[in-house]
């Protein structure tokens, strides 16, 4: 009881920080968002964080006037209205996305800071409203790298092949035609369309990599080669995701590779994501131990070198 009396001022406390409660208000649409689609929460997600990491900054601000406030809750109310607009343009687009998200994004700042506290959701909002074009993008992009959704198919049928899995295209159709037995002897067929390059993952990784690179303020051509190796390691990494749901048809069936199928992009974009996060963070350390590496791996090679000459 005396926990509970305890409890009910310290959230009274937290709430009447006009920052706190912005967050709070902030990460709630980010649920309906996955609702709708668990794949389109993830660019708003980074822009969320993207805010948090601002929190000190947004202390010095001042609140928003009458009229601001008012005009904020304007735009807080028509981002549930979004779809009604864009959805005659955009027929796929589900209710409530990263185009509501920005706008209620936008208006919650209006709301709460003064206008010039906008310059700190400039990272977000760009975030968000670069997700938002990224289908477009993908469909732009689609006459050019379509094509090699072809050869994409034989680098996935040539792993196969390696770890034991006798793999083959089919040359009688558009499409490549992946096909092989499981386990069980069941006939195993997967057609590789434009969508299985990744080229969205890229375009998604690429858009968080501009604002980490836009944020940060060391040096360009420091953080150039792990831009390089961040957006290779999507590719890389999509080439593991398909691997695995034909090696999951394998072994377990196409019912549970096509569970697989659903949910493993997800799973390891993410994961990726947070990797790379980390390890750009560290880069200092990182680069200082590869440049130790090679150094060692040079002296162990002229020295070897050397003691041949020596004989």
């Amino acid at each position: 009881m005396k926990q509970d009396s305890l409890l009910l001022p310290r959230i009274h406390s937290y709430l009447k920080n006009k920052v706190n409660l912005l967050y709070i208000l902030a990460f709630v649409p980010l649920v309906i968002i996955f609702f709708y689609s668990p794949m389109s929460v993830i660019i708003p997600v980074y822009g969320f964080i993207l805010l948090y990491f601002k929190n000190q900054k947004l202390h010095i601000f001042k609140s928003a006037d009458f009229i601001q406030e008012i005009v904020g809750l304007v735009f807080i109310i028509s981002s549930f209205f979004v779809y009604c607009v864009l959805g005659r343009v955009f027929p796929d687009m589900g209710f409530y996305g990263g185009a509501n998200y920005f706008v209620y994004l936008f208006g919650l700042f209006l709301v709460f800071f003064e206008l010039s506290a906008l310059k700190e959701a400039f990272a977000p909002l760009f975030l968000i409203a670069a997700a938002i074009s990224t289908s477009q993008i993908e469909l732009f992009l689609k006459p050019y790298l379509a094509p090699y959704s072809n050869d994409f198919a034989h680098l996935i049928a040539g792993i196969l092949n390696t770890l034991g899995i006798h793999a083959s295209i089919s040359p009688s159709s558009d499409l490549a035609i992946l096909s092989f037995h499981s386990i069980q002897g069941n006939l195993i067929t997967g057609a590789f369309v434009y969508e299985c390059i990744g080229v969205y993952s890229a375009l998604t990784f690429s858009i968080i990599l501009v604002v980490v690179l836009f944020e940060d303020q060391g040096d360009l051509k420091a953080k150039l080669p792990f831009a390089v190796v961040g957006v290779l390691g999507t590719f890389i990494l999509n080439i593991g995701r398909v691997t695995g749901i034909f090696v999951t048809d394998y072994f377990y069936g196409a019912e549970v590779g096509g569970k697989v199928h659903y949910v493993i992009g997800y799973i390891l974009f993410s994961a990726w994501i947070v990797c790379f996060l980390y390890l750009y963070s560290k880069r200092q350390t990182v680069s200082a131990k590869i440049q130790s590496f090679w150094q060692e791996a040079i002296l162990h090679k002229e020295t070897k070198i050397s003691t041949i000459h020596g004989q």
